[in-house]
């Protein structure tokens, strides 16, 4: 029954008749489980040194490349009130096309002929200055006009008092020779040489001296009186010339200041009524209109509609967490997963995934948003499938950012123990050692 010797009864005695045997004996399902068991195992243990992609996921949503080629509000500029819609949902706009008219709200802006009289008082007061400068250069004239009559009086009246002086010396000189003569013939009249008649002339004469010096010197001083009358009139007539000329020109720069600022009213004015009409920014399809009835109120800055341009170069957002963001580098290859297109995925394999589409790393936001998470741009790739043509602005998108390629079982052993993924590649890795 062991099978230990040689002499077996296996022929001579119907073993399929024994029940204690047909009990014990393996059956063809297990047999068949044990194979299949070691068939799993031997295939588990070659997927375990198979090679495994790690990879940071994120999920977002479709965009564009450049900021100019995104989705455009149509913003009204100013407070104002619907007037007129020129356009509809779906309609394709050029860029400057009418897409609204909208009226004035504020009272300040009612009057309709607002420009006419802003411009007629940028006429007065253009006068004004014209009148101030004009008034100014006669004052300058008349500046002048007084130095030069000043300086021809000054002249004058300094030859005057040298002539006054001259006449005063000369005077005061007779004064003194008919001094002596008299003094001489009284001294003759005395000793009885002379003549009372000669006497009395000589007296006369020196009086008559006397009082010519004395007309001499008040002469000369009046000259000298005027001359300093002259020099304080003309000083008082120029000091208020001078004062009306700087009163004139501070007159003309308050005419210019308040000459500006009608100017620039008016082209506020001007700016403003230009934008009664709303224009489309760039060429585009009307996505959505939010404010479709006549006569509503809007605010600026308030959005009209959107405006979805008909160019642009497609893009995908995703957000990732702050400690995979060491792991991310520019032009770092990525697949990614749309919403709406069947996909089957291997996030270890993409290779092998179905439904993915291949993408690059554009940019890397260095501020995280506000839920905490860092958002990364990415561009199609250049050699991988196209994207679809179907794909819309703000549509779902599920990102994975390629990593190392590792075994199987570094990626179980990691997850396990809560590594982080493997960031530094052969090249990198030995300058990484001789740094440290």
């Amino acid at each position: 029954m062991l099978n230990i010797s040689d002499n077996s009864i296996r022929n001579e005695v119907p073993l399929e008749q024994l029940d204690s045997l047909n009990s014990i004996k393996s059956s063809g399902l297990v047999l068949a489980f044990r194979r299949w068991l070691i068939a799993i195992t031997l295939i588990g243990l070659v997927i375990l040194f198979l090679p495994w992609t790690q990879n940071v996921r994120g999920s977002g949503a479709v965009t564009t490349l450049y900021p100019d080629q995104r989705v455009q509000g149509v913003q009204s500029t100013i407070d104002g009130r619907i007037d007129l819609w020129y356009v509809n949902e779906g309609d394709t706009v050029d860029k400057g096309d009418t897409i609204v008219r909208i009226t004035e709200i504020k009272d300040a802006y009612f009057d309709p002929k607002l420009l006419e009289r802003t411009r007629a008082q940028i006429n007065a007061k253009s006068g004004a200055v014209d009148g101030y400068q004009s008034k100014i250069e006669a004052l300058e004239r008349q500046i002048v006009a007084l130095d030069n009559l000043l300086e021809v009086k000054t002249q004058q009246l300094v030859l005057k008092i040298k002539s006054d002086s001259m006449n005063f010396v000369a005077a005061n000189i007779e004064q003194s020779i008919a001094e002596i003569q008299y003094l001489r013939a009284d001294t003759l009249f005395s000793e009885g040489l002379n003549s009372r008649a000669e006497w009395e002339q000589k007296m006369q004469k020196w009086q008559r001296s006397n009082a010519y010096a004395i007309k001499a010197e008040n002469d000369w001083q009046q000259r000298i009186a005027e001359l300093a009358s002259t020099q304080a009139e003309y000083a008082e007539k120029r000091a208020k010339a001078e004062s009306e000329y700087y009163t004139t020109k501070s007159m003309l720069e308050n005419a210019k200041a308040e000459l500006a600022k009608l100017e620039n009213a008016l082209s506020n004015y001007e700016v403003r009524q230009s934008l009664y009409i709303v224009r489309a920014p760039k060429r585009g399809v009307v996505s959505r209109i939010f404010k479709r009835g006549l006569g509503e109120n809007v605010k600026a800055g308030e959005e009209l509609g959107l405006l979805i341009p008909i160019t642009y170069e497609m893009a995908v957002e995703i957000f990732v967490q702050p400690v995979d963001l060491p792991l991310l580098k520019l032009n770092q290859h990525a697949r990614i997963e749309f919403d709406g297109w069947p996909s089957i995925v291997f996030s270890g394999w993409p290779n092998t995934s179905f439904g993915t589409f291949g993408a690059q790393v554009f940019a890397i936001d260095n501020q995280v948003d506000e839920k905490g998470r860092y958002r990364v741009l990415l561009r199609p790739s250049e050699d991988d499938l196209d994207w679809p043509n179907e794909l819309r602005f703000g549509a779902g998108a599920e990102g994975m950012l390629l990593l190392n390629d590792v075994p199987v079982w570094y990626e179980i052993w990691r997850q396990i123990n809560g590594f982080p993924p493997e960031y530094y590649t052969g090249a990198n890795l030995g300058k990484a050692v001789e740094k440290e």
